[in-house]
């Protein structure tokens, strides 16, 4: 086969963009070129991979680094079937790996707005059906991921229901590069694809704390599989670069997602109008009033819109006078309420206040 031929033939299995050609070699090296195109005219297991590839390319098998099949699952290449055979995966899952692992390199910005644009759109797709079953209050399938808003407090307590907890980073926030937030905050409960780093339950509370005083939303997105077991991660969230806050914003869906499950309520009594809390909502639910020019001293004061909040909790924990309390609004759809219920986790903040809402 021609190296043009095998080339088309190559960007038509992985339906590679046509922006993305010209810079095709920041994505595939030439032996993971052709281990697409063998896999595409039929899966084959670990053994038959190496067997064919080996000797070929002088790999040598004592190598961990040239275990090409290891490396090309890792990468996003290639996806692991249930008869573990390996087949070819698509330009998403390497894109996925790629931006998060190895770096945009020298790919211009206009193609990574491009490649940023294509995938937000594939999200878009994936999950439109879902926001509309949420708009009409339908059920939701526990199979089917659907971020949640979660308070820290709850975060805690999510990570004492799983039983393995992985550090990755934040995929979003690696492809957008719209904040200067730190990209090391995605927890996973499933170590997807063997890259993520396994780390402790105290870890990863460190880190979901870390994350919201600087800010960060916490964002449960879990699925319940198999034998009643969690699935999923526990995301950091920035409004700048995060695909479901964006996905929100085009689809007019703020509140169902991520779903909503609390709103703040502003204790006026309580608040010196410090302003910690314009400054760490992500929805602008607060702003800042400055008194008017007059004969009588007049003090700040701040406003709070409750139609803005989406009830993300980061005003709460951000408020020294603790003048911020979350209320619990009903959300039949969430996922996580069930869960925290049915574990019944006895972790809980107390500085994070919470009431409920009568109905």
């Amino acid at each position: 086969m021609r190296a043009t031929d095998k080339l088309q033939g190559f960007l038509r299995v992985f339906e590679i963009p046509d922006f993305v050609i010209p810079w095709i070699d920041r994505f595939y090296e030439e032996i993971e070129i052709d281990l697409v195109m063998r896999l595409a005219n039929r899966p084959l297991t670990r053994k038959e991979i190496n067997r064919a590839f080996l000797s070929r390319f002088k790999l040598d098998p004592s190598d961990a680094n040239s275990d090409l099949t290891t490396r090309a699952y890792r990468k996003g290449i290639i996806n692991l079937r249930d008869d573990n055979r390996f087949e070819p995966a698509d330009f998403h899952a390497r894109f996925d790996k790629w931006a998060m692992f190895e770096g945009w390199k020298d790919i211009p910005d206009e193609i990574r707005n491009q490649l940023n644009t294509w995938e937000f759109a594939h999200y878009e797709r994936q999950h439109a059906d879902q926001i509309t079953k949420l708009r009409k209050g339908q059920s939701r399938e526990q199979s089917l991921i659907y971020p949640e808003y979660i308070l820290l407090h709850e975060a805690e307590a999510l990570l004492d229901c799983v039983r393995h907890i992985y550090l990755m980073p934040c995929n979003c926030r690696s492809m957008m590069q719209a904040c200067t937030q730190s990209i090391y905050t995605c927890l996973r409960f499933e170590n997807n694809r063997d890259v993520g780093w396994e780390i402790s339950k105290s870890r990863a509370k460190e880190i979901i704390h870390l994350a919201n005083k600087k800010g960060l939303m916490q964002s449960g997105e879990v699925r319940i599989v198999g034998n009643n077991v969690i699935d999923g991660a526990i995301c950091n969230c920035c409004a700048d670069c995060c695909f479901p806050h964006k996905l929100a914003e085009d689809h007019n869906a703020q509140f169902l997602w991520p779903l909503s499950r609390y709103v703040a309520r502003h204790l006026k009594d309580s608040c010196t109008a410090c302003g910690r809390c314009v400054r760490r909502c992500p929805f602008q639910a607060f702003t800042l009033e400055k008194p008017r020019q007059g004969p009588k001293i007049r003090k700040n004061t701040i406003q709070f819109n409750k139609d803005l909040c989406r009830g993300c909790g980061v005003c709460s924990t951000g408020c020294p006078e603790e003048a911020i309390e979350m209320t619990v609004i009903e959300c039949k759809q969430s996922l996580i309420n069930e869960i925290l219920k049915n574990n019944r986790p006895s972790v809980f903040d107390p500085k994070q206040r919470t009431t409920h809402l009568d109905h």
